[in-house]
C-alpha cells in the first residue's frame, strides 16, 4: 500500500503566512502610492495635477446640484483625493500586517490582531491630524478665502525670518517662564506637603483631600473665581494685603503682575496632585532604611537627604516630564483670565496659535507655529528622558 505524505501543520501555516504577507506588502505599497498621488493632487494642489483635481471637483458639484449619481470610478477618485491621508494610513496598516506576518508564529499575529483596532483608532485620531498639520503649514490657508494652494516654506520663513519672529520669540519666552515657575512650585510644594501629611490620622486624611480637591475643579470655573479674587479694586487678595498695610497691584491688568496672577491659580490646582504622587512614593520606601540610619546616628535632615530624595528620584522625573509637558501647553486659564494680555505679557504659545487661527484667520501660520512648537516639545522631552535614564536609578 502506498502512503500519502502529510505535511506538518506548522509548515503549511508558515507557507500560507508567507503568501498572505506578500499579498499585504504589494497591496499596501500600491495603496500608499495611490494615496501619495491623491495627496499631491487634492491636498497639495500641485499645478501639474490641476486638471485631475478640477475634473473630480466638477463631477462632484454636478452630482450635488443636479442629482446625478457619480460613476463608480469618479466616486472612488473623488473620495480618494478628498481623504488622501486616510488612504495612506490604510496602506501603511496593510504593510504593518505584512511585517507582523513575516517570520513570526501565527499565534503571535493573532495576538496582534487583538490590538489592531486600537492601532487604527490611534492612527486615525492622533497621527492623521498630526500629519495633516504638517500639510496645512505648507499652504496659504486663510479662513476668509475659499481657495488655498501650496506655498512651500513661506509660513516658516515668516515665522523664523520675518515679522512673525517677534511674536514667536515672545510667546516662547512667556511659555518658558510660566513652565519654569509651575514645575518649581508644584514639585517643591508637593514634596513639602507630602512630608507634612505623611501621617495616617483622621485629620491629616481630611487635609490631604482638601489640598487635592482643586485638581478636579474645571479650569475655566477656577479661572473665573480667580479673576474676581485678583481684581485690583474689589478682589479679596488685595483686601487681605491692605489689612497689613500693603497696596496690592491691579494683578491681571498690569503687565508686571499678570503672569504671577495666573501662576497663583496654577499652583493652587497642581500642588495637590504632586503631593499625592510623592506621598504614594514615600509609602513605598521601606522603614528599615530609616531605622538603620537612626541607629547610625543620622538625624532627620540626613535621612531626608540620603534616603528619601534618592529613592524619590524616579517619581521626581515622572513629575518633571508630565508637569513640563502640561505647563508648556497651558491655554484655558490664560484664555479666561487675560487672553494673552496685557501687552502680550501672558501670550503663551498655545494662546498665540489660537489667536492666529480664530482671530487672524491664518490657519496656515498657526499650523507652522504648531509644528515648531511640537518639535521643541519633542526635543525637550527626549533630553529629559535621556538624562533621567542615565542619572535615575530605578532599582533603588
Amino acid at each position: 500500500m502506498s502512503t500519502v505524505a502529510i505535511k506538518p501543520r506548522p509548515l503549511v501555516m508558515k507557507r500560507y503566512q508567507k503568501t498572505l504577507s506578500t499579498v499585504f506588502y504589494i497591496l499596501g505599497a500600491l495603496i500608499v502610492l495611490a494615496g501619495v498621488f491623491c495627496f499631491l493632487v487634492g491636498d497639495m494642489k500641485l499645478p501639474a495635477f490641476a486638471d485631475i483635481d478640477k475634473h473630480f471637483k466638477t463631477v462632484y458639484e454636478n452630482q450635488l446640484y443636479s442629482g446625478i449619481k457619480m460613476a463608480a470610478f469618479d466616486a472612488v477618485g473623488y473620495y480618494a483625493i478628498k481623504f488622501a491621508m486616510i488612504v495612506i494610513i490604510i496602506g501603511l496598516l496593510l504593510i504593518l500586517n505584512a511585517w507582523m506576518l513575516t517570520g513570526q508564529k501565527f499565534e503571535r499575529y493573532r495576538d496582534f490582531l487583538c490590538v489592531l483596532p486600537a492601532i487604527v483608532a490611534l492612527a486615525v485620531f492622533t497621527y492623521y491630524p498630526l500629519l495633516d498639520l504638517f500639510r496645512i503649514s505648507f499652504t496659504n490657508w486663510n479662513l476668509m478665502k475659499e481657495e488655498y494652494k501650496f506655498v512651500g516654506w513661506k509660513n516658516y520663513t515668516w515665522l523664523l525670518d520675518g515679522s512673525g519672529w517677534k511674536k514667536l520669540s515672545n510667546s516662547l519666552l512667556v511659555t518658558v517662564q510660566y513652565t519654569f515657575w509651575e514645575v518649581l512650585f508644584s514639585l517643591a510644594g508637593g514634596l513639602l506637603l507630602a512630608m507634612l501629611f505623611n501621617r495616617m490620622t483622621r485629620y491629616f486624611n481630611a487635609l490631604r483631600a482638601l489640598v487635592f480637591m482643586p485638581k478636579y475643579i474645571a479650569v475655566s470655573t477656577s479661572a473665573i473665581v480667580f479673576v474676581w479674587m485678583l481684581n485690583g479694586d474689589h478682589g479679596i487678595i488685595n483686601w487681605a494685603l491692605s489689612v497689613f498695610g500693603v497696596q496690592g497691584p491691579n494683578w491681571l491688568a498690569d503687565a508686571t503682575y499678570a503672569l504671577p496672577g495666573i501662576l497663583m491659580l496654577t499652583f493652587w490646582r497642581t500642588v495637590g496632585y504632586a503631593m499625592m504622587i510623592y506621598l504614594s512614593a514615600m509609602k513605598g520606601i521601606p522603614a528599615d532604611y530609616y531605622e538603620a540610619a537612626s541607629i547610625d546616628g543620622a538625624d532627620g535632615m540626613h535621612r531626608f537627604r540620603f534616603i528619601t530624595l534618592p529613592l524619590l528620584a524616579p517619581t521626581t522625573l515622572f513629575l518633571v516630564v508630565t508637569t513640563f509637558v502640561s505647563s508648556m501647553k497651558v491655554f484655558q486659564s490664560v484664555d479666561v483670565m487675560t487672553s494673552g494680555g496685557p501687552y502680550d505679557a501672558t501670550m503663551v504659545m498655545v494662546q498665540w496659535v489660537y489667536n492666529l487661527s480664530f482671530k487672524d484667520f491664518r490657519v496656515d501660520r498657526a499650523a507652522a507655529a504648531s509644528v515648531i512648537f511640537f518639535l521643541i516639545l519633542l526635543l525637550c522631552t527626549v533630553i529629559q528622558m535621556r538624562y533621567g535614564n542615565k542619572n535615575v536609578n530605578y532599582d533603588q
